[in-house]
């Protein structure tokens, strides 16, 4: 059996970007965001088409409109948006719980601007907040194009915190298939996901000093394994990223001194590795 790269992964390798943010463009509605001491309405003269005005309820509080996003910890991600000062004193981007991980500072731009900000997530949610800084009902800011995108592209940061889950039987013909066969155990580094040493020679190998093991929870014969984050759909589709290998004893893409499995022993994998053809 070969070692299987799934659409989803090759994608991403290959330069794919998808926004993670839902409705950032505003187009017609303010669907996917929340507000909080603030009224959101979608509004003409965007950037782009129509824009997100966030205006005041008149709280002592700044208004705002977040949307909590899926994020995979550790990961490095980049956000894109605009703004433009209305009638409130200023506004800005948050990023992470009151902008932890970024805060694009006092916005006070009188035309539409461009705002970059870059982060690395420590929880599978990460909160991006669009906030007009006013005390006064109604005084409003604009916000236009919100983009939020994974810049882990190469396969070292892609499957950073990943885990490896090993079934019995056939390995499915293409890695965009769901699992086939019976779980039989997960490896993690601990209780965490795994992490790939640098690229040599084309390889990728393990993090030495990581022990990658789990606890079996069902007997059986390995057949084959996926590399995936925890997040994973476990369903067919072209989105997820995923590697597919063989189990053997020996010659296939992951070695075990023995493929019968146990329910409770625990199961350790002392050396894995990705080779990319020269050709």
């Amino acid at each position: 059996m070969a070692l299987r790269l799934s659409p989803g992964l090759r994608n991403k390798m290959l330069g794919d970007n998808i926004n993670l943010i839902t409705n950032g463009e505003f187009t017609t509605n303010t669907t996917g965001w929340t507000a909080a001491t603030a009224t959101l309405t979608s509004e003409a003269s965007g950037q782009s088409g129509n824009c997100l005005r966030v205006a005041e309820s008149g709280s002592s509080q700044p208004g705002q409109a977040y949307q909590d996003v899926t994020t995979k910890i550790g990961h490095l991600y980049k956000f894109t948006g605009y703004f433009k000062k209305g009638t409130a004193d200023a506004g800005k981007f948050l990023i992470g719980t009151a902008g932890a991980l970024w805060d694009s500072g006092s916005l006070t731009d009188a035309t539409w601007a461009l705002k970059t900000g870059y982060f690395v997530a420590i929880a599978t949610t990460t909160r991006i907040t669009c906030q007009s800084t006013d005390a006064t009902a109604a005084e409003y800011s604009d916000f236009d194009t919100l983009v939020l995108t994974c810049e882990s592209h190469s396969l070292q940061d892609i499957m950073n915190g990943a885990e490896i889950k090993i079934y019995s039987g056939a390995q499915p013909a293409t890695a965009d298939l769901a699992p086939t066969g019976t779980l039989l155990v997960t490896i993690k580094n601990a209780s965490s996901g795994v992490t790939f040493a640098d690229a040599v020679a084309g390889v990728i190998s393990k993090t030495p000093a990581e022990t990658w093991s789990g606890v079996c929870v069902a007997d059986g014969s390995a057949g084959w394994m996926r590399l995936q984050h925890d997040d994973d759909l476990e369903t067919y589709n072209a989105t997820d990223c995923r590697v597919d290998g063989s189990v053997a004893s020996s010659g296939g893409q992951l070695n075990f001194t023995s493929t019968t499995f146990s329910t409770g022993a625990t199961e350790t994998v002392t050396a894995f590795a990705i080779t990319l053809p020269a050709a």
